[in-house]
């Protein structure tokens, strides 16, 4: 058996339930103050945590046939090459996808008419797949990774969690002239210099845009349009940047900061199994979701 790499899962079960409360509300408060070293009395972090730091660009980056930048392989949402957990003493630097000192990251700015029906927290228990954009955005807070295999005419885009893959057609072809909703849409691609610009339309509307946790994400309608760019300056390195235009829900449309990805340090390092499931106590979840609404 491979040795345990990475220990963030789902917990599932009452017993799970108290469990990923727990976690969350721990990992949470470390994410924003993460334990200084000295606090740890001398003794080793576990994982090495305390080590890593923000990888050097690793020159220039490979490149397909056709001169476009490849961007394929094990990509984590730091800039250390490896998954990490917060409630360790991480840098900061290694840590974060983007410093919001230099590039600031606005917050959607919903219609007042619409807002309340839109912009409303997640009921504990409810398993959707993620969709298209909060696949790879929600990873801010998942801290897993994703694969890119790129092909001519082809980017697949493999997600640990949840659970998902994405295939993008890369060879010029426009969007179906009626396209039916799925949770990952209908998406087409094209090259702008060496970024790959990514357009998806027909997102299920129960599919929740998530930025970064749960508790950020709104639903949309289904005149939701994302356009995602993909670039990757070096070796190490790939910038995630998207934009969600709504006019039923969005004031205007919302535009991520540039978001780091690091290329996966270890050679052998892969994505793992991670399954989300629905058998909680029907009871639990109705205790969980009333404490939520009260602001416990």
């Amino acid at each position: 058996m491979r040795g345990m790499k990475r220990g963030l899962c789902h917990c599932a079960g009452s017993a799970g339930v108290v469990l990923a409360a727990l976690f969350i509300v721990f990992t949470s408060a470390f994410a924003q103050n993460p334990a200084p070293a000295a606090q740890t009395g001398g003794r080793p972090i576990a994982g090495g945590f305390d080590k890593v730091h923000e990888l050097p660009p690793g020159g220039p980056a490979p490149r397909m046939a056709d001169g476009h930048p490849d961007l394929s392989g094990t990509w984590y949402p730091n800039a250390a090459g490896r998954q990490l957990e917060s409630a360790y003493p991480v840098d900061q630097a290694a840590f974060r996808q983007f410093d919001p000192k230099v590039t600031p990251e606005e917050k959607p700015s919903f219609k007042p008419e619409t807002a309340a029906k839109y912009n409303r927290p997640l009921p504990y228990g409810e398993c959707e797949p993620a969709g298209i954009p909060s696949v790879i955005t929600g990873q801010a807070t998942h801290h897993t990774p994703l694969e890119l295999i790129q092909t001519p005419g082809r980017l697949v885009i493999l997600v640990e969690y949840p659970r998902d893959f994405i295939i993008i057609r890369t060879d010029g072809r426009p969007h179906p002239k009626d396209p039916d909703p799925t949770f990952n849409g209908d998406s087409v691609a094209r090259w702008e210099g060496d970024t790959l610009v990514i357009d998806t339309i027909a997102i299920d509307e129960r599919e929740r845009n998530v930025l970064g946790g749960e508790e950020q994400g709104w639903l949309h309608s289904d005149q939701e349009h994302v356009v995602e760019r993909f670039n990757r300056p070096s070796k190490n390195y790939l910038i995630y940047q998207v934009t969600i235009e709504d006019p039923m829900v969005l004031a205007k449309p919302w535009t991520s900061a540039p978001r780091k990805w690091s290329l996966a340090q270890d050679p052998n390092d892969g994505l793992q199994e991670y399954v989300c499931t629905h058998n909680e106590e029907p009871s639990d979840i109705k205790k969980i979701n009333a404490a939520k609404a009260k602001g416990k």
